[in-house]
C-alpha cells in the first residue's frame, strides 16, 4: 500500500512538470517574441557568421557568454534597412566552437583578431563600423571597437559587466543567484563542462528541459562551448579590467558609447555606467525595464535603439 502511494506521488509530480513546462514555454514573452532571424549562417574566417541586410555601414552584433547568434533574432531585421548586419558568435561559442583547440586559444587578442578576421573575410572592414554586444559581447564590443583601426561610429553596449576585479565579478555573479553562482566558476561548474562535452545532444535536451522560459534554440546552443572556451573567456572579457583602457580610448577618438543596463539587471556594478558618463563626455548611460537579458527580453526596444544610432550617425 505504501509503496503504491510513493508510486501514485512519483507519477503526480512527474504529470504536474511535464504539464508545467508547456504553460511556462507558452507563455513566456521572451519565446513569444522570439523569431529565427535572417540570413544563412555561413563561416568567416574562424568564426560562424549571419549576415542579412543592403545598408552601407556595418553593424557587428555580439552575443554574450554561452551564447549564440540565435539571440538577435527576426526583431533586429529591420536593421538590414539602414546597415548590413553581421551576427557573430563569439570564438568558441554557438557555431564558432571548436572542440580540438588548445587551452590558450581563447585570451582576450585571440577574440579580437577572430572578429577583424571575420570582417576582413566577408570584405566588410572597409566600411563604416557600427558594434553592438550583450554581457560579454558587450564587453568584446567595446574593447574590440577599441582596438580597431577601422571607422568605428559608434558602440553600443547591453547589460556590460565592467568589473575592476575578479572579487568584484565574482560578486555580481552571485547576485544572479546560487545556481547561477554555482555554474560560472569552480570544480562543480568544470564537472558539469566536462560531462557536456562527452554527451553532447543529452546536454542540449536538458538545457531546453530547464529552461522553458528560454527559445529552444537559444537553449540547445547554450552548451556549444567547451570548459577551455567558456572560462578562458570568462576570465578575458568578465572578470579582468581589460576594458578601462578601451573605453578611455573610445572616448579619446570621440567615439559615442552607449551603456544600457536593465534596471533590475544583477549583473553590472550601481552606478558604474553614470559614472563612467560623468567621467567621458562620449559616454552615455540609460536604463531599461528589466534584467540581464534586454536583447533578448526585450528585442523591440533593443532594435529601434539600434536603428536610431545607425541612422543618426
Amino acid at each position: 500500500m505504501g509503496s503504491r502511494r510513493i508510486s501514485a506521488s512519483t507519477v503526480g509530480v512527474v504529470l504536474l512538470a511535464a504539464s508545467l513546462w508547456p504553460a511556462l514555454h507558452f507563455f513566456s514573452g521572451r519565446v513569444c517574441r522570439w523569431r529565427r532571424g535572417a540570413g544563412a549562417p555561413r563561416r568567416a574566417g574562424r568564426l560562424g557568421v549571419r549576415v542579412f541586410g543592403q545598408g552601407n555601414p556595418v553593424l557587428v552584433l555580439l552575443p554574450g557568454i554561452a551564447a549564440s547568434q540565435a539571440y538577435f533574432g527576426a526583431a533586429y531585421d529591420r536593421l538590414g534597412e539602414v546597415a548590413t548586419a553581421v551576427v557573430i558568435d563569439p570564438l568558441g561559442f554557438g557555431s564558432s566552437m571548436d572542440a580540438s583547440a588548445g587551452t590558450d586559444s581563447f585570451a582576450l587578442e585571440e577574440h579580437l583578431a577572430a572578429v577583424t578576421g571575420a570582417l576582413r573575410a566577408l570584405d566588410l572592414d572597409g566600411r563604416p563600423l557600427h558594434v553592438a554586444g550583450h554581457s560579454m559581447g558587450a564587453s568584446l564590443a567595446i574593447q574590440w571597437a577599441a582596438a580597431s583601426q577601422g571607422d568605428i561610429r559608434t558602440v553600443i553596449a547591453f547589460d556590460a559587466p565592467l568589473f575592476r576585479t575578479r572579487a568584484e565579478a565574482d560578486e555580481r555573479v552571485q547576485h544572479m543567484g546560487w545556481f547561477e553562482a554555482l555554474l560560472s566558476t569552480g570544480p562543480f561548474a568544470h564537472a558539469v563542462c566536462a560531462w557536456m562535452c562527452r554527451h553532447r545532444s543529452a546536454a542540449s535536451v536538458l538545457a531546453v528541459a530547464l529552461n522553458p522560459t528560454m527559445p529552444a534554440a537559444i537553449a540547445r546552443d547554450g552548451v556549444k562551448h567547451t570548459w577551455f572556451s567558456y572560462i578562458q573567456s570568462f576570465e578575458a572579457l568578465v572578470a579582468a579590467d581589460t576594458w578601462t583602457g578601451a573605453v578611455a580610448a573610445l572616448s579619446g577618438r570621440g567615439v559615442p558609447v552607449l551603456l544600457v543596463d536593465g534596471e533590475r539587471d544583477p549583473v553590472p556594478v550601481p552606478g558604474r555606467a553614470r559614472a563612467l558618463a560623468a567621467e567621458f563626455a562620449s559616454v552615455t548611460a540609460r536604463t531599461h525595464r528589466g534584467g540581464h537579458d534586454l536583447p533578448l527580453a526585450s528585442p523591440g526596444w533593443c532594435s529601434d535603439l539600434l536603428y536610431r544610432q545607425i541612422a543618426a550617425a
